[in-house]
């Protein structure tokens, strides 16, 4: 049996990371041997109370809580940061490609609710040889070709164009990151396409195959990193690719859905709405107490107030109950 690590980032959201490891965990355990939790060092509406309520809920899972002395949200971070390993763990997951003993990483958001084994269903692709990941490829939502119905995540080796009909393709549909993609094709990197990456939230990576190519032993830029207004990995595939790795398109949904409590199917957009923030947590709330075995014993007062969560607090007899469970902690 292969194991594997699973690296989430937790940024907020102590409810939907709750949900998400959980349901994981319900499928994936037989293939699952530690779980990173990354705390961000900065919290959205300074949520800094709740990762007890997160520890309790998790206490039968194999975790280790990771808390990182810097943060880097996205964008290419200087050489400075990539030479300090405690400024390089500031960036997505960077922690977790370093530390992991196993032979895979599975990465997921703190907001995806998994109905299957995916982490099992991912293991025989992400076992050929020279396969570096596995899962949904591409923004091709923001990319001209996907417009052109020329290309998508299935076809994106075969779709390789030149830098004039590239050009001429993003300057036509007009893509929301057009400035950035222009830039991109007159400085060179047109294939894999600017949109091109491993969709982080929900894939599978071949550790050895990151740890000998990305910084610190290698010199790509870590998958935290990204071209300035791209997404994260963006850099990182297009290295990984061009030196003969390979990647399989991996489409999972309804096995996992991703953002499964908002409205629009997005989990950034609650980092800047406090209403769809609040909305999205209180039915994941939900959504724990009539799904998981432990129902009884989740924390239920979370106290939201305009721009800013308060400290999550125990409920009076779960404190009495869970005290000498926390702390151990």
């Amino acid at each position: 049996m292969q194991k594997v690590d699973v690296c989430i980032n937790y940024y907020g959201k102590p409810y939907q990371t709750a949900v998400t490891l959980l349901s994981l965990w319900e499928h994936s355990s037989r293939h699952i041997d530690k779980i990173f939790v990354i705390v961000e060092k900065v919290q959205p509406y300074d949520e800094y109370g709740s990762v007890p309520l997160l520890k309790y809920v998790l206490k039968d899972l194999r975790v280790e809580y990771v808390y990182p002395k810097h943060f880097y949200y996205a964008g290419s971070p200087p050489v400075s940061w990539l030479d300090d390993p405690e400024k390089r763990y500031g960036l997505k997951y960077q922690y977790a490609f370093e530390n992991s003993t196993s032979e895979f990483l599975f990465l997921t958001h703190n907001d995806c609710l998994y109905h299957s084994d995916l982490i099992g269903e991912m293991l025989p692709a992400a076992s050929q040889d020279k396969v570096a990941g596995v899962g949904l490829i591409g923004q091709c939502w923001n990319c001209p070709a996907m417009s052109a119905k020329l290309c998508d995540g299935a076809r994106f080796e075969s779709y390789v164009p030149n830098a004039t009909e590239l050009k001429e393709l993003t300057v036509q549909y007009s893509p929301p990151r057009e400035k950035i993609h222009l830039e991109l094709i007159e400085s060179g990197y047109i294939h894999p396409l600017p949109e091109c990456r491993l969709n982080e939230y929900a894939c599978l990576i071949n550790v050895a195959a990151y740890q000998q190519n990305v910084f610190p032993k290698g010199d790509i830029l870590p998958l935290g990193g990204n071209w300035h207004g791209t997404d994260w990995g963006t850099i990182w595939f297009y290295e990984m690719y061009n030196r003969g790795y390979k990647f399989v398109n991996f489409p999972f949904e309804p096995k996992m859905v991703h953002a499964p409590f908002s409205i629009n199917g997005s989990g950034h957009v609650a980092d800047s709405d406090f209403d769809l923030y609040r909305e999205t947590e209180r039915q994941a709330q939900e959504y724990l107490l009539k799904n998981s075995s432990i129902t009884g014993d989740i924390p239920l007062s979370v106290s939201m107030e305009q721009k800013q969560i308060k400290a999550n607090r125990f409920l009076g007899k779960i404190i009495n109950k869970v005290k000498t469970t926390l702390s151990s902690l």
